[in-house]
């Protein structure tokens, strides 16, 4: 028999629990909008994401057991961890609508999103390690961003920024968005990865940590990666771009 399916004994859970869903969010520090994509089976959440929605439904790991069942038939867990997924990737493809990629960032502008997200413990040493990650990979990366996301910054970080995406080596490329071009209908920053064995996994950013879609989704996040490319320059345009952006 076919263990039960992870959103349906998320909700039983939740309707023997009494709280409503607010409740829940609030209890467990999952917001409703990951909570809600949760039980609707559009999205997997995380190791910690469930092992807080178990602990705040007093499920006993009955919650826990149901999500490791559902992942040996999707991804393992390794293949829902970014830093892995970014190790073990073939190509990864940024998507982003406002910031530049967090795999891109100088120090310099990770420092910027770092306390612009209130993430004030030792944000030096974070954005070192987020701005040095790019250089341990020799994997393919394509990069989709707006404009804005650098001339949306102070002087000094857009130059930092830019002198380091102009540094980045060949099998880094670049398609920036022109001034006035929207991504319709792509909601935040979303990376695909397509692995050595053929699999495709996509990961979103939200406040609570990343999202991993499950297959049902990836046909949508691979026309909304063709539709960001469409609209965005080529590298070499990009490039130019970037010079004359430099303050």
């Amino acid at each position: 028999m076919k263990p039960p399916h992870f959103p349906d004994v998320l909700r039983r859970h939740l309707q023997i629990s009494g709280m409503t869903q607010a409740a829940l969010s609030s209890h467990s520090r999952v917001s409703q909008a990951s909570l809600s994509r949760y039980l609707s089976g559009k999205t997997n959440p995380t190791r910690g994401a469930v092992d807080a929605l178990d602990q705040a439904l007093e499920a006993n790991g009955a919650v826990l057991a149901a999500w490791k069942e559902e992942v040996r038939d999707d991804l393992p867990p390794f293949l829902r961890d970014g830093n892995h997924l970014e190790g073990v990737a073939t190509r990864i493809d940024l998507v982003s609508t406002v910031v530049v990629p967090g795999l891109l960032w100088c120090p310099a502008y990770a420092e910027l999103i770092y306390r612009a997200g209130r993430k004030v413990k030792d944000i030096e040493r974070l954005a070192r390690i987020r701005s040095e990650r790019l250089s341990q990979l020799s994997t393919d990366v394509c990069a989709v961003f707006p404009t804005m996301a650098l001339t949306g910054v102070p002087t000094a970080v857009r130059a930092d920024q830019i002198n380091h995406l102009l540094s980045l080596p060949e099998h880094v490329r670049i398609h920036l968005l022109p001034e006035g071009t929207l991504l319709l209908g792509i909601p935040g920053p979303f990376t695909l990865f397509r692995l050595g064995d053929g699999r495709e996994v996509a990961m979103s950013d939200h406040l609570d940590g990343d999202a991993v879609y499950g297959d049902t989704i990836l046909p949508r996040v691979r026309e909304l990666v063709r539709d960001a490319y469409a609209l965005a320059l080529p590298p070499m345009a990009s490039t130019e771009k970037l010079r004359g952006l430099m303050p």
